[in-house]
């Protein structure tokens, strides 16, 4: 009879250790997970003011066979213009763009293969969100809040080629 208390008790031990392993695992997974969830939660307030500057760029690449691009400017072919002047971005004299951390246009050509067909590309690199001062003695949690206020993107376009 004392056999059989001592394999119960031991299989009891064992299970109460086995349980608080499963519950502690699950516990960081979620903890992790709803971490991550408030990350992309707060990235999304940017995309509207890419957005409203895509909706703008796009018709003027879809409408221009040319373009002069400098890093923070470019000049299409009809005259429409897009500069980067403080933290907004402008299309002419119109504000199209706000909270601009960083801006960058590229111009590269491609080649389709098997045809005569070069096409024209405009790189855009456009970083939105609010620029942050070290608001904590650590640097390095102050460039994690950074990566996690803002919206960074890297398009590529092609300019009308027919």
């Amino acid at each position: 009879m004392k056999e059989q208390k001592g394999i119960t008790l031991t299989s009891l031990v064992i299970y109460i250790i086995v349980v608080t392993i499963i519950v502690s695992t699950l516990a960081v997974m979620s903890s992790h997970f709803f971490l991550n969830a408030n990350d992309l939660k707060y990235q999304d307030k940017y995309a509207v003011e890419f957005n409203k500057f895509n909706m703008f760029f796009i018709n003027d690449v879809k409408n221009n066979n040319k373009a002069q691009v400098e890093d923070q400017k470019i000049v299409f072919d009809d005259g429409t213009t897009y500069t980067l002047e403080g933290d907004s971005i402008y299309r002419d004299d119109l504000v199209i763009a706000t909270k601009i951390q960083f801006l960058e246009f590229t111009s590269s050509t491609y080649k389709v293969p098997d045809t005569n067909t070069t096409k024209n590309l405009i790189n855009v690199h456009l970083t939105i969100g609010d620029n942050r001062t070290a608001s904590s003695n650590s640097f390095q949690n102050d460039v994690n809040q950074n990566i996690k206020d803002r919206f960074d993107k890297t398009i590529e376009y092609v300019l009308k080629y027919w």
